[in-house]
């Protein structure tokens, strides 16, 4: 992972470090949070930046994702660059995120999604569909002394306190505004998800609430 091959990109991560006068052929490895790198007759190649660092990451622990926060950040900060390998590993991210029922890591997969190219993002309209077609990763309830339980989703619901449910709608509601755009099914999904969360008093902003023709027929 951090050894990427030549012709890498290179995302402007340099060595808080000054470089004398070396010898012809001396070579210098320095390792910092800027990156690896190795600095060699007046040339400096870089080894792994914190994008890279954040990546190796996730593939180890899909929790642990802020401990590679530099990383992250240039991602968020250049998501209009990202790639195809870039959308399957969010997308990897998210589902191990989902499967491991923690919240934090999904809705920072799910913000880095909204960042990113809706036409890149709607190649993958599949997975796409296979992921967010749940209302336990959209919706969260309020586990209210009165909350009549038999009409949420059959099977384990993830628990936060006194909230069930990921709530991703509810997190980064960017990200399903724009799922809505990609086909007449996503828009059904993410219509049917919000007309629960008014039923619920879930707080949406107002352009996902207008996917639907007004709260009060649906009541």
């Amino acid at each position: 992972m951090l050894g990427e091959p030549k012709g890498r990109k290179d995302r402007g991560f340099r060595p808080k470090v000054e470089f004398g006068d070396k010898k012809p052929g001396a070579k210098s490895f320095i390792m910092s949070p800027e990156g690896v790198f190795v600095h060699r007759d007046g040339k400096l190649e870089t080894l792994a930046d914190p994008v890279d660092f954040f990546w190796d990451q996730i593939e180890r622990d899909p929790r642990q994702w802020n401990s590679a926060i530099k990383g992250y950040d240039w991602l968020i900060a250049h998501a209009e660059e990202a790639t195809r390998e870039d959308v399957r590993r969010t997308l990897g991210w998210l589902e191990a995120a989902i499967s491991l029922r923690d919240r934090t890591a999904a809705v920072a997969a799910c913000r880095y999604l909204a960042a990113m190219p809706s036409p890149l993002l709607a190649g993958d309209y599949g997975r796409l569909m296979a992921i967010f077609n749940s209302r336990k990763v959209g919706m969260v309830w309020q586990l209210t002394p009165d909350l009549d339980k038999r009409p949420l989703p059959s099977g384990p619901i993830p628990v936060f306190g006194k909230e069930a449910g990921l709530g991703l709608m509810r997190a980064v509601p960017e990200l399903y505004i724009k799922l809505a755009m990609f086909g007449p099914e996503m828009e059904e999904i993410v219509t049917l998800l919000v007309e629960e969360a008014i039923r619920y008093d879930v707080s949406l902003p107002p352009d996902l609430m207008a996917l639907v023709s007004s709260p009060s027929a649906k009541g």
